[in-house]
């Protein structure tokens, strides 16, 4: 029961590093389009007097502008910041709970009964979380960033444990 509980509070924070590459990922999109349209909507003008060559190709460019403002509330990426943040704030408090009981469970303080207790509580409370935040699929499977969360978990967990 011990590498059980083991395993499932080391595919937490797994799961927190994953979603943290995620979070990083999807801020950086929406920083890219806020930008953008920040920079398309303050040189617009000048741009079109100087540029009046280019006329067509700044038009398009404004348009382009105009439409992801319109749209960016809409785009996954701008979702998935709100809902991923609440999630990992959750899920952080939930791991650290299973990291505090872990030592209990490595040193043979908790029967077998109580270890599964303990991990059947966990279990309830990751779905109660992932309901709460996660009531839409917003996420879609990366395999960077599964690699890259996989090495960090093993990295934590070789230089904590």
């Amino acid at each position: 029961m011990q590498e059980k509980y083991w395993r499932y509070m080391v595919q937490i924070k797994a799961w927190i590093f994953y979603l943290d590459l995620y979070e990083e990922s999807s801020y950086k999109w929406n920083r890219r389009i806020n930008v953008f349209s920040a920079v398309v909507s303050s040189t617009s003008i000048a741009a079109w007097a100087i540029w009046q060559q280019f006329s067509l190709l700044w038009s398009i460019i404004i348009a382009i502008s105009q439409v992801l403002n319109a749209i960016k509330v809409y785009l996954p990426y701008n979702i998935r910041l709100k809902l991923i943040a609440s999630f990992m704030e959750d899920l952080k408090y939930l791991y650290n709970k299973m990291e505090y009981n872990w030592l209990k469970v490595s040193n043979g303080e908790l029967t077998e009964e109580e270890i599964n207790e303990l991990l059947y509580t966990f279990k309830n409370e990751y779905t109660g979380i992932e309901n709460k935040n996660m009531k839409e699929e917003i996420l879609l499977d990366n395999e960077n960033f599964k690699k890259e969360a996989d090495q960090k978990t093993d990295f934590y967990f070789e230089n904590n444990f």
